[in-house]
């Protein structure tokens, strides 16, 4: 799909929602809801939210600069660009600012770059999906359990026989992957230290977005967890709107339709945590653009 075609499906799925939730409901009245927040409240939240931030970042500097003994401060900068690239740009456009500022900032190759970052996405997938099964676990056991076993034996069972496995593709997919088998991870304790960085990372981020959903709805936390991780999933799927909209709210409605809550409730209470996220994410622009960085020259 072509970046011009992407731009038109998700200004036109922005623009049908802000015209559907016009018509429907109003937009007034889900804004109106924002009154009845502590702001004190708010306030700590924000502040955790833009914990899991930092914490990205460093996870980037320790993934990526750690070892070339890069200046800390500068991964921070990267990160929360990234990150607000990403949450505001439509279908993933915005994953694409990550290996450009690293060439920019430490002349690192765009091949390598972006092959550290599809291995924390990955990671960043397999601890969302594994967070959402526990949390399922508590309301549906059966269905939570499994897909919990399936998430903790699949990439064991991946690694035991990745060679195997490797050996059922096409020889020229084989021959391909081979070459580019340089840009995995180091070493294992690379790979353990990451996964733990990632895990903090989504418990931290997903307990603040929970609390604030819990400001917009009477939910107990741990369905309102579940509706937070399915919404936050939904970021994987190929076409959404600008800034994430309308596969957000529609992730969040799937998960809190099911569990008795009234369409017009969990719609209004979606696009508040929405806003929430987008303007922690906007916040985060000025900050990094207020952090001094100087270019490696070689």
């Amino acid at each position: 799909m072509s970046i011009a075609l992407r731009w038109i499906l998700a200004s036109l799925i922005f623009a049908l929602l802000i015209l559907l939730v016009e018509h429907y409901y109003g937009w007034a009245g889900i804004l109106a809801q924002w009154s009845v927040v502590d702001l004190s409240d708010l306030l700590l939240l924000t502040l955790l939210t833009l914990l899991s931030y930092v914490l990205r970042a460093e996870r980037v500097y320790r993934y990526f600069g750690q070892r070339m003994q890069h200046p800390r401060r500068a991964y921070l900068k990267i990160s929360f660009l990234h990150n607000a690239l990403n949450n505001f740009l439509p279908m993933r456009l915005g994953e694409a600012a990550f290996p450009l500022l690293m060439k920019r900032q430490f002349k690192q190759s765009m091949l390598s770059s972006t092959a550290g970052l599809v291995w924390i996405r990955l990671m960043d997938l397999h601890v969302l999906l594994l967070l959402a099964a526990i949390a399922l676990g508590a309301l549906l056991p059966t269905i939570g359990y499994l897909a919990l076993a399936a998430l903790i034996i699949g990439p064991v069972v991946i690694g035991l026989f990745r060679r195997r496995l490797l050996a059922l593709l096409p020889e020229r997919l084989q021959v391909k992957l081979t070459e580019l088998e340089h840009l995995l991870p180091h070493s294992r304790g690379l790979i353990v230290a990451t996964y733990l960085q990632t895990l903090i990372i989504w418990i931290v981020k997903l307990v603040a977005l929970t609390l604030v959903l819990k400001a917009f709805l009477s939910i107990d936390f741990i369905s309102a967890w579940v509706a937070v991780t399915t919404a936050d999933l939904s970021g994987v799927l190929p076409i959404h709107g600008i800034a994430g909209s309308g596969t957000y709210e529609a992730a969040m409605l799937a998960a809190l339709i099911p569990l008795g809550f009234g369409v017009e409730a969990a719609l209004s209470a979606a696009i508040n945590l929405h806003i929430y996220l987008l303007g922690v994410s906007a916040l985060s622009v000025p900050l990094a653009l207020l952090i001094p960085t100087q270019r490696q020259t070689s």
